[in-house]
C-alpha cells in the first residue's frame, strides 16, 4: 500500500510542490484528496450538464444546451470502473450508463427536429454500442434509415432489431416495432418531409402547420414510450410467472 501510495503521488506531483498543485496529500497514516487543488472532476461535469437538459425534451433543446451535451458526452469513454464488481460500484456504472444513453437520445430528437439525419444516425448508433436490446431506439434507426431514402437498410435494422431483443431478453419486437417494419416495407411510411411541402402548395396551412408538426412529434414521443412500458410490464409479468412456477 505504501508503495502504490509513494507512485501514485510521484506520478501527481511531489510533496514539495505548493499545496494548490498537489491533487493528493499522502502522509505516513492517510491520504486525501486536496481540495484546493487546480483541477476538474468529469463525472461533476457529466452530471450538471445531464441536470441541465434532464427536463427538456430533446426538439426543445437550444444551441447552447447542445453544445453542453455534446461535450459532456465526448467525456464518456466506457463504463465507470469497468472491471470492478462491488455493489456501489455496479450502482453508480449503471446509473451513469442511463444518463449517457439519455443524454443521446435528446441529441438524436434534436437533430431529427432539424432534418439532421445523418447525425442522429450516428448518436443512435452510440447508443446501440451500449444497450443493443434498445428497442424504442432500433425504431427510430429505422425511421431515420427510411427518411434518407435507405428502405432496405430500414428493413435490415428491423431484424438486428429481433436478434437482439431474442438473445438480450428472450422476447419477440412489440407490436408498434412490427406496425413501423410493415409501414416501411409497404413503402407507406409518412415523412415529415411532406408537411413541408404541403404547406408550400397550400399557403392556408402555413398558420397550423408548426402547431401539428409539434403535435405529431409529441404523439410520437408518447406512443414510444407507451410501448416500451409495455414490453417491460409484460417482461415483469413473465419473470414473476417463472418464479412461482419454480416455487413450486
Amino acid at each position: 500500500m505504501r508503495q502504490a501510495l509513494w507512485q501514485l503521488q510521484s506520478a501527481l506531483g511531489s510533496q514539495t510542490e505548493p499545496i494548490n498543485d498537489r491533487v493528493l496529500l499522502v502522509e505516513p497514516e492517510w491520504v486525501q484528496l486536496n481540495l484546493e487543488a487546480n483541477f476538474w472532476l468529469d463525472v461533476v461535469i457529466f452530471e450538471k450538464a445531464f441536470d441541465l437538459v434532464q427536463k427538456v425534451p430533446g426538439h426543445e433543446l437550444d444551441a447552447q444546451r447542445v453544445q453542453v451535451l455534446q461535450d459532456a458526452v465526448q467525456l464518456y469513454l466506457g463504463p465507470l470502473l469497468e472491471g470492478w464488481y462491488q455493489d456501489w460500484c455496479l450502482l453508480e456504472r449503471e446509473r451513469f450508463q442511463n444518463m449517457y444513453l439519455a443524454m443521446l437520445d435528446k441529441l438524436m430528437s434534436y437533430c431529427e427536429a432539424r432534418h439532421d439525419y445523418e447525425t442522429s444516425l450516428l448518436y443512435g448508433m452510440r447508443i446501440m454500442c451500449y444497450d443493443r436490446a434498445r428497442e424504442r431506439t432500433h425504431r427510430r434507426l429505422m425511421r431515420l434509415y427510411y427518411l434518407l431514402g435507405d428502405r432496405a437498410e430500414a428493413l435490415r435494422q428491423y431484424e438486428r432489431c429481433a436478434v437482439a431483443l431474442e438473445e438480450e431478453l428472450g422476447v419477440r419486437p412489440s407490436k408498434s416495432t412490427v406496425a413501423l417494419y410493415k409501414q416501411i416495407q409497404a413503402d407507406q411510411l409518412d415523412e415529415p418531409k411532406s408537411i413541408v411541402a404541403l404547406r408550400e402548395t397550400d399557403p392556408s396551412i402555413k398558420a397550423v402547420t408548426p402547431s401539428l408538426v409539434e403535435v405529431l412529434g409529441k404523439l410520437t414521443y408518447l406512443q414510444e414510450t407507451l410501448a416500451d412500458l409495455q414490453t417491460q410490464v409484460q417482461q415483469s409479468i413473465q419473470q414473476v410467472e417463472l418464479v412461482l412456477s419454480n416455487s413450486r
